[in-house]
């Protein structure tokens, strides 16, 4: 295992899938957070040039099996991961832990087996407009509210990153001038920076911003391990080539903290958060669980029955394919829905110990193998 530092010298292009492009739409339309995928396929092709090899097929299919995870971003030595869709901010910003709780009487059109995730009637005795949860936390800060300790927001918690729009003409090259009418837009990411969330309501920082890198890591063998292991140079991310450093680092960050270990074994509610996007066959509902909602996470040996979930909208991925393998043509890629991260799935333990969970820290839960390994679905676990 091998973890990466990435430097981004440049805003960082990473649009979504609408149509963009002569005839099509002059507005480029991006995310506001690199998919996995992006990463994935920016680092292989980062490996593969800096062992100078050809891109062979064979290349390309050791290439495909090289597992990354991440982006995620660091500040001041300290990983930051997604806020959690079951955190709810009171008017006077206190982060307020929502769960799940029995149906009303009248039931509702509910799926059967699931309850509603919302706030108990003693933390909302009042309606209020919940305020906006800071987008990206500390781990530790993560740790503690994933192990059921009260927390604060402060000056440490980051707000997501600043969308740089610029507006472009095209050049008539006989006249030397814009063509009329020929505008199109385009937004970036500034990803060497985030703003600091507790800068906006007051705080002691010298600095409204928290410069950062982003964090990936690796699992690789032979050649492509010894590629990531060495791993120091400038190399694209995102469209427009835009230059990043890569550079390989010790990935001693990504170990599972042994109060999650000690939670999980003290209760028998877990929770399961994603970190990054997820793929799954169903949509919502893992293909590892079966229809009574039951079934056991990859590569872990406890069976979970699904309670509730907090989750936002689906999204989109597409992509394309630079390969030209047996099953997978070069080309444009299918479009599927992604669960976005910070979801949260609450689980009852059925069979097992749960705090083997503790092992699985950051390790894909999706569905499909290449999935996992283009870093779609990595969870953290919690109690409830």
């Amino acid at each position: 295992m091998t973890a990466i530092q990435i430097t981004c010298r440049d805003p960082i292009v990473s649009r979504d899938g609408r149509p963009f492009g002569a005839g099509q739409g002059n507005r480029m339309r991006g995310l506001d957070w690199l998919l996995p995928s992006v990463i994935a396929g920016a680092l292989r092709t980062t490996l593969g040039t800096s062992a100078k090899r050809d891109f062979t097929p064979a290349v390309a299919e050791d290439l495909l099996r090289v597992e990354v995870a991440g982006p995620f971003p660091v500040a001041e030595g300290r990983l930051y991961f997604p806020a959690p869709d079951d955190c709810v901010v009171n008017p006077e910003r206190k982060p307020l832990r929502a769960s799940p709780q029995p149906l009303d009487e009248d039931g509702g059109d509910w799926p059967a087996g699931l309850q509603p995730v919302r706030l108990r009637d003693h933390q909302a005795p009042h309606d209020f407009k919940p305020e906006e949860t800071p987008p990206w936390w500390p781990e530790e800060r993560l740790v503690a509210w994933l192990a059921g300790d009260e927390i604060a927001f402060d000056d440490q918690y980051l707000c997501a990153p600043e969308r740089i729009e610029r507006t472009h003409v095209r050049i008539d090259p006989l006249v030397g001038a814009a063509e009329e009418g020929a505008l199109f837009t385009t937004a970036a990411l500034a990803l060497n920076y985030l703003p600091r969330y507790y800068a906006e309501v007051g705080g002691t920082r010298p600095s409204r911003f928290a410069e950062i890198t982003l964090a990936a890591r690796v699992h690789a063998t032979g050649w492509c391990g010894d590629a990531a292991a060495r791993l120091d140079t400038l190399h694209p991310l995102g469209g427009e080539r835009r230059l990043v450093h890569w550079k390989a680092m010790e990935a001693n960050a990504w170990s599972s903290p042994a109060r999650i270990r000690e939670a999980l074994a003290a209760k028998s509610g877990v929770r399961m958060m994603l970190v990054t996007p997820a793929i799954f066959r169903s949509g919502w509902k893992p293909g590892w669980l079966s229809n009574e909602l039951v079934g056991t996470p990859p590569g872990a040996t406890v069976a979970l029955r699904l309670v509730g979930i907090s989750i936002q909208r689906w999204r989109a991925v597409s992509g394309w394919s630079l390969a030209d393998l047996p099953g997978r043509p070069r080309g444009a890629k299918p479009v599927r829905r992604l669960v976005p991260a910070g979801g949260v799935y609450f689980f009852e333990t059925v069979e097992g110990k749960a705090s083997g969970l503790a092992d699985r820290w950051l390790e894909s839960v999706s569905d499909d193998e290449q999935d996992r390994r283009d870093g779609f679905g990595l969870a953290v676990w919690g109690i409830w």
